[in-house]
């Protein structure tokens, strides 16, 4: 008998507690016609984050602001560093095979540019060593970097700053010319100057 009771009691205090509920999520709204109808309350929301990077386009949707990937980032600058060179009439120093010693006419060129950084003080260079196709990737790369840096010695010999000549190598990385003679791989041994953009 108690069970069964405790039991109704219970069933009872389920309703009740449906019925508040559903009291409290709902509210008498009067339509134009003058007729009441009920509709869902909404609670109030608060107003929407926005992250660092994001621009907010409608209450409920963020996006990331667009900005240029590194690699759209470095293809802009390459291309600013061309057209600065290009304009600075800087001349690359051209090296026999397999070797990094300076020759007399890249002595003869890097003259004139050591003129052109005296001039330019507040230019600083990338000096890059390039090979040409011959020998592997890993020798190339080695070499590369003997003719940059004996280009930036002589440049400093000359009265440059160090501080203002960077070194790379790309080895056999990125040919100026792609024809398999001699004539092309001459052209492809160089210590090719470029003028910083920042």
């Amino acid at each position: 008998m108690v069970i069964i009771m405790s039991r109704s009691i219970c069933a009872m205090m389920m309703v009740g507690c449906l019925v508040l509920f559903a009291q409290g999520c709902s509210k008498t709204i009067e339509g134009t016609s003058g007729s009441k109808t009920t509709a869902e309350a909404k609670p109030a929301l608060p107003a929407p984050l926005t992250l660092p990077g994001e621009e907010r386009v409608r209450d409920n949707v963020a996006v990331a602001k667009a900005e240029p990937s590194s690699d759209v980032r470095r293809m802009q600058e390459m291309e600013q560093e061309a057209a600065a060179t290009a304009g600075s009439g800087l001349q690359d120093a051209f090296f026999t095979f397999d070797s990094w010693a300076i020759t007399n006419d890249a002595k003869k060129s890097l003259g004139t540019d050591a003129q052109w950084l005296k001039a330019n003080g507040a230019r600083a260079l990338t000096i890059e060593g390039h090979c040409d196709e011959r020998g592997t990737q890993a020798y190339n790369l080695v070499l590369g970097e003997k003719r940059a840096k004996a280009v930036r010695n002589y440049l400093v010999d000359l009265g440059v700053e160090a501080k203002r000549l960077s070194v790379a190598s790309f080895g056999k990385d990125r040919p100026f010319c792609r024809e398999q003679n001699e004539d092309c791989y001459q052209k492809n041994r160089r210590g090719h100057l470029v003028v910083k953009v920042k």
